[in-house]
């Protein structure tokens, strides 16, 4: 477990800080100085990184800032869209680091020098490890835009550092309040917390994955925050694809998750040339290809992640989707990695 000795004295944060929600409220013409002004700060843009505030003002500063924006989600969409090897705590950590686990590790000893509020933890109990941060006094109000930045931080983070070993599913997020991730997020199972603290706890064996600055930097580049979807199909993955575990998905609850009637989400959807059951089915398809595909994980276990509790269901069904049983699938898969390696 590697953490940093809470500081004496009063929790401070760098004011740059908030500088990232600043550059998103100007990007909405939001006038970005009306959020400093009302806290009595600088209307200087950026902030200058020189000042220090309170943990509380800053917390206090992004629920504002998400509040002047009108976006529920907007703790998520700045966090997602950090510049990550412009950041010290990171970069320092990319420059050295030769495993996920390490990249961590060294971001923890580096984060401390930009903030007193926060004490962050990186712990393993035998197969699952958890990144986490405390803070050192608990806010009056849900933080909630706060945890939500570190939701979109660290996703893109632990996404961008594990590459091809990513599986959202194996992920659970621990935050003050779910409410403000937004759908994008919740292939990830995520569950309320308190005010003190966020979690991402994630497989053991990620720490281990090869960590390679150019591969991370040009991942970092790829994985930014996901626009809105354009289409009625898009808007229909965004909104079952949290629910392809589970195996009463039928089509009556699809429409009820999509918030529209049965009868006109059918018709809709005709109209594009697909059925919902198509749609489901394509979802269930995709994520069990993409697990055959990059883990190891049993049959069994893959076949529940995609609403199917007896797996030998789910392979008549696999079968049907790809002419190909999961085994197979996974073996030729395998086969053309290596054969990719190998040129």
């Amino acid at each position: 477990m590697i953490r940093h000795e809470k500081q004496p004295g009063i929790p401070l944060v760098r004011l740059s800080a908030i500088n990232p929600f600043l550059k998103e409220l100007a990007s909405r013409d939001v006038d970005a100085g009306t959020l400093l002004e009302e806290h009595g700060l600088p209307p200087q843009i950026p902030a200058s990184g020189e000042l220090f505030v309170s943990a509380l003002s800053m917390y206090s500063l992004v629920e504002r800032a998400a509040e002047l924006a009108g976006d529920t989600f907007l703790g998520a969409v700045v966090g997602s869209k950090l510049d990550l090897l412009a950041w010290e705590p990171i970069s320092q950590a990319a420059e050295a680091a030769g495993t996920v686990g390490e990249l961590l590790n060294r971001f923890i000893m580096n984060a401390k020098d930009h903030a007193s509020s926060v004490q962050y933890r990186l712990e393993i109990a035998g197969n699952r490890a958890t990144f986490s941060f405390r803070r050192v006094i608990e806010p009056p109000f849900d933080p909630a835009q706060n945890d939500a930045f570190y939701l979109g931080f660290m996703t893109r983070l632990v996404k961008s550092a594990t590459g091809d070993a990513w599986e959202p599913e194996s992920v659970l997020v621990t935050m003050s309040d779910p409410e403000v991730a937004p759908a994008e997020f919740r292939d990830m199972r995520i569950v309320k917390g308190d005010r003190l603290g966020f979690r991402i706890r994630m497989p053991t064996e990620w720490l281990f994955e090869r960590f390679e600055k150019s591969s991370f930097g040009r991942r970092v580049k790829e994985t930014g925050y996901a626009l809105p979807p354009r289409t009625l199909v898009e808007s229909v993955h965004r909104a079952l694809a949290p629910h392809i575990h589970e195996g009463d998905l039928t089509v009556d609850r699809a429409a009820e998750l999509c918030g529209i009637d049965k009868r006109r989400l059918a018709r809709d959807l005709r109209d594009k040339g697909t059925t919902i059951k198509k749609e489901i089915d394509f979802l269930r398809e995709e994520r069990a290809k993409k697990a055959l595909a990059n883990s190891d994980q049993k049959i069994l276990d893959i076949a529940a992640k995609v609403g199917f509790g007896d797996p030998t269901v789910f392979s008549r069904a696999f079968k049907g989707w790809t002419g190909e049983s999961p085994q197979a699938f996974r073996k030729n898969s395998k086969l053309t990695k290596d054969q990719g390696v190998q040129q």
